[in-house]
């Protein structure tokens, strides 16, 4: 969570691909464990676990990259996309109120989704898996407050 005093981005969570990251750990533990142990281990077995590993990761970061979400003093801005980018802007003020789900697994790893309802026509912003979903709401609700109170003075 990159935070400054007037913004804040963050990105999809890295805890989001943790079976992943655990399948690309047992396939290398595997491989090691027959290694160690004296047993042949053919060549296209070592090439296709190096091959999944490295596109598993690349893909899992491709896909984390693409998203993200900001609050800056004005606005709330949802970015998705690589190739086809769709940004939106949402005005703080039509911001009615926010909250954070998170299941067990998501509590005991701090991450979860943000849900950012408005008063205009569309009624939620998604932000999903997103690190510390708590403090991003903190931080919009008093990013919020302040801009309310700037409109009203």
């Amino acid at each position: 969570m990159k935070e400054e005093e007037n913004f804040i981005r963050v990105r999809s969570s890295r805890k989001v691909y943790f079976p992943v990251y655990l399948m690309i750990l047992i396939l290398v533990f595997t491989i090691g464990f027959a290694k160690f142990n004296g047993k042949e281990v053919s060549n296209l077995a070592l090439r296709l676990v190096v091959f999944f590993s490295a596109a598993c990761i690349a893909v899992t970061e491709i896909h984390r990259l693409a998203n993200y979400y900001e609050i800056n003093s004005g606005s709330l801005v949802t970015s998705k996309g690589i190739f086809s980018k769709t940004t939106r802007r949402v005005d703080l003020i039509s911001v009615s109120d926010a909250d954070s789900d998170q299941n067990v697994w998501q509590r005991l790893l701090n991450y979860g989704d943000v849900n950012v309802r408005l008063f205009s026509k569309e009624s939620t912003v998604l932000v999903k898996n997103i690190n510390n979903p708590s403090g991003f709401v903190d931080f919009l609700e008093g990013k919020m407050a302040e801009k309310k109170g700037t409109k009203n003075s």
